[in-house]
């Protein structure tokens, strides 16, 4: 890291590199493209899940480390007046709490999208698409005449 912070043009390619691995990572979830997977809902809420747990590994390291992460960081102007310990504890509560609300809010999304897509196959079809589809194939009530007696 104190590499990319040195060499602009690496830190460049890095930032490129975590854009598009994080839109990668959203792609299963949000896609609407036909030949691309869609994960089921259940699975959307694992996945995000899962996704949960990293940004929470990653800001434990940060949030408990007693000194910078990073010297170059360490060596940076402070802004606040804050110290690079504290700015980082910081950055970290940011991090996984923001994203935490982020993911866990999609996986709340996906639940409800799920929930409601199970009540409407329990329900069963609508009576005007059952008419609907009586009427495709030529069965309607109207074409239903009384059978004569015999």
């Amino acid at each position: 890291m104190d590499f990319t912070l040195n060499h602009h043009w690496f830190h460049f390619v890095v930032h490129v590199l975590i854009v598009s691995s994080s839109l990668m990572m959203w792609f299963p979830i949000i896609t609407n493209v036909p030949k691309l997977p869609h994960l089921t809902y259940p699975f959307q809420m694992a996945y995000l899940f899962v996704q949960s747990l990293i940004p929470a590994i990653v800001g434990s390291f940060i949030t408990f480390s007693s000194s910078a992460v990073y010297s170059y960081y360490g060596q940076a102007p402070r802004l606040w007046g804050m110290s690079a310990v504290t700015d980082q504890q910081v950055g970290a509560l940011i991090m996984k709490t923001i994203g935490s609300l982020i993911l866990w809010s999609f996986i709340g999304v996906a639940f409800f999208k799920w929930y409601a897509m199970e009540q409407r196959q329990d329900k069963g079809p609508a009576w005007t698409d059952v008419e609907q589809e009586l009427q495709d194939i030529g069965l309607t009530l109207s074409d239903r005449r009384p059978h004569p007696r015999p």
